[in-house]
């Protein structure tokens, strides 16, 4: 062997080595979120090739998983949680694999609070669409989503309402309060929906053939849905947002007028 060929050969052990210290770090952090079965899997990546092609195909950077796992911790420890449950394979490698793709800082934190939200006992199991509906939003678009999501908190916390019955709808600015594509892929993606309108649709009167006779007029009460200018939040939405968003609540202030009829309630 040449001195060249030794000295590549110390390279790649080195490599290896670190690789491998890296993996059983990660191992650690996903050991504390997962459990043991994926500390086992992590800890093997380096000798079944066959497991290593499924972790690999997950995990696409591993420092961004370390610090989304971080992330996890905390919102987990903030929240008292030291329990956590195991989320099932269809959702956490997906999970994984986007969230160690995404390098925009405010995405890869939503990012770790899915994680929390599917490792946390106390909360209802996500599925797999909150990964898939996460991965459709840029930056910008999960600014808006915020936004409005705070005016919704704010108002569904101070409004009167009852829900025995069907669902309250809060109606919260759409459109041009906020960027309009953002908007309408909120929509397209079924976080939120126009606010329906009840109206009274007029009949006039007149004669009919059929009966051969006159008939009068009348109204009748009808539903009808709106345009985005303004919206609410599906269940999905409101779950969703639940999911991934921190503490919004002093995120929203509305106008004076409306503050002193929030008292009301």
């Amino acid at each position: 062997m040449s001195n060249d060929d030794a000295r590549a050969a110390q390279e790649i052990a080195k490599t290896a080595g670190k690789a491998i210290d890296a993996a059983r770090g990660v191992g650690g952090f996903l050991d504390r979120i997962f459990g043991q079965g994926i500390e086992h899997a992590v800890a093997r990546r380096w000798s079944d090739r066959e497991l290593a092609k499924r972790v690999e195909a997950s995990i696409y950077d591993w420092e961004r998983l370390e610090l989304l796992l971080s992330k996890a911790q905390k919102r987990l420890q903030a929240q008292g949680i030291t329990h956590t449950r195991i989320p099932p394979p269809k959702i956490v490698l997906p999970l994984l694999e986007t969230a160690t793709m995404e390098y925009e800082d405010d995405l890869h934190t939503l990012w770790a609070n899915l994680l929390a939200s599917a490792a946390d006992p106390s909360k209802e199991q996500i599925e797999r669409k909150y990964v898939s509906v996460l991965a459709e939003l840029s930056g910008s678009d999960a600014a808006v989503l915020r936004t409005m999501y705070a005016e919704w908190a704010y108002w569904e916390k101070h409004s009167e309402k009852d829900k025995s019955e069907k669902r309250y709808a809060s109606g919260i600015g759409g459109t041009p309060d906020n960027d309009e594509s953002s908007v309408i892929l909120l929509h397209r993606i079924g976080l939120i929906l126009p606010v329906t309108i009840e109206i009274k649709e007029y009949h006039p009167g007149g004669y009919s053939d059929k009966y051969d006779e006159e008939y009068g007029s009348s109204t009748e009460d009808k539903v009808v849905g709106g345009d985005l200018t303004v919206v609410s939040f599906t269940e999905f939405g409101e779950r969703f947002c639940k999911a991934v968003m921190g503490d919004v609540i002093d995120l929203y202030q509305p106008p004076t007028w409306t503050r002193e009829k929030a008292k009301q309630f």
